[in-house]
């Protein structure tokens, strides 16, 4: 994890790279009055990201102050399957960081804990400026017609692979929509050419729920029901798992043991920045963030169709107040400086989604990199591909744990400690048990 703290003067004076970071909990707790009067007041943001995302938020941070001169916005990130424990460790301390970043899978937990602010009056009175918002992406950021957050963006999910391995194998691109088998096939014949390389095909996906859930979406359900238990069927976990079996056998996918030693989140840790598997699964917002970290071109690729639609357009990495926060309405502020205003906008452009936001889209259309072109193609590719269907039901608390457990039982399918089935009931039963 990463912290950073900071005033105008000091960006001035040492420039954001000789920022020392320092530990989040040498943090002071945040104190003040709920108004932006001429008073000195200190906020705390806490987000996951990686490196090039804090990089553009302290950037954004650096701007807002420039326009407020008498806040001071302290920041610390980590990657996403450490926050959220850093996170509730930190509101247990008593010192909950004022701005949270957060994600679907939780903001009904946090929300039921009291942990962050009903935003309603604040999008009334305007501090927070929703006029122009995608209508269908903050429906379905909502807990009880309520909005605790508010999304940055939205992306779909996708693929991205290695074009220079695609080339090396001596195949043509990936078709621009294809099935599950002819995934499989042809992942196939990309491990079989790398093989001297020993790179695979594509990354093992049976335990990554986002991409579960759109195989679950895809044979006709939801991985939740409208009353917070499980949606899915055990045959759908069965048929989940046995797929992925089938792929390591025929090595399309990477083995248990090369799976097993990706640990940590974020790009780094992928078997694709890694150099060792073509495909991997990812959010369409990170598309910056992998390509940034490696020599190679990497290309997007919609996920494999199913007998019906799968795929949703997600709110990405909404923002939420802290409920104990003092300076609500600077914190709301500078909410609304990331998602309308032109310099908050254009200093964390697509990397935590494409806006929501009419006015945000317009204000970075002349400035998109190649990358950002790449990103908006997919997201209009995937909008006309008759793929996507409504997400209406908000992650039921606890749901975030269902992410680790799918990634548990998963590896023990995958070096043989249960077969497919006698994972797909395991994984049914706890999920079961999580959500009760």
């Amino acid at each position: 994890m990463s912290m950073n703290s900071y005033t105008r003067r000091q960006v001035c004076q040492l420039g954001l790279s000789g920022l020392a970071g320092l530990a989040l909990f040498d943090l002071a707790a945040c104190g003040g009055s709920t108004g932006t009067g001429g008073s000195s007041e200190t906020l705390q943001l806490s987000f996951w990201g990686d490196a090039s995302r804090n990089k553009l938020t302290r950037n954004a941070i650096n701007l807002f102050q420039q326009e407020h001169a008498n806040i001071t916005i302290k920041s610390w990130f980590a990657d996403f399957n450490s926050y959220f424990n850093k996170l509730n460790t930190q509101i247990a301390g008593g010192s909950s960081p004022d701005l949270i970043q957060m994600d679907i899978s939780y903001i009904k937990q946090y929300a039921g804990e009291k942990q962050i602010l009903d935003l309603t009056s604040l999008i009334n009175d305007k501090t927070i400026d929703l006029s122009d918002f995608d209508k269908d992406v903050l429906s379905n950021s909502m807990d009880n017609n309520v909005l605790y957050g508010i999304p940055l963006g939205a992306n779909y999910e996708c693929l991205f692979y290695d074009t220079d391995f695609v080339k090396q194998a001596g195949l043509e691109p990936p078709p621009t929509t294809w099935t599950w088998a002819d995934f499989a096939t042809y992942t196939g014949k990309l491990s079989q050419a790398l093989a001297p390389q020993k790179i695979y095909g594509a990354q093992d996906f049976s335990g990554a729920i986002d991409i579960f859930e759109i195989w679950v979406r895809q044979h006709g359900r939801e991985l939740y029901t409208t009353d917070g238990k499980v949606g899915f069927k055990v045959d759908d976990v069965a048929s989940w798992f046995d797929y992925w079996s089938k792929m390591r056998k025929a090595g399309a996918c990477a083995s248990a043991e090369t799976q097993a030693l990706v640990t940590g989140g974020g790009p780094s840790a992928t078997l694709l920045v890694q150099k060792k598997a073509v495909f991997a699964s990812a959010h369409s917002n990170q598309f910056h963030g992998y390509q940034s970290l490696s020599t190679h071109k990497y290309g997007m690729q919609i996920v494999p169709s199913g007998d019906g639609p799968g795929l949703y357009l997600k709110p990405s990495m909404l923002m939420s107040i802290s409920s104990k926060s003092k300076y609500v309405n600077d914190a709301a502020s500078f909410i609304n400086f990331l998602i309308v205003k032109p310099a908050g906008v254009k200093a964390i452009g697509l990397d935590r989604g494409i806006p929501d936001s009419a006015r945000a889209r317009a204000t970075l259309a002349p400035t998109l990199k190649e990358e950002d072109k790449v990103v908006l193609a997919y997201a209009d590719q995937v909008a006309r591909s008759g793929q996507t269907s409504a997400r209406t039901i908000l992650d039921p608390t606890s749901a975030g744990k269902l992410l680790t457990e799918l990634n548990n039982v998963a590896q023990s399918v995958a070096f043989g400690k249960q077969s497919a089935v006698a994972g797909a009931n395991t994984y049914y039963q706890n999920a079961s048990k999580i959500l009760a």
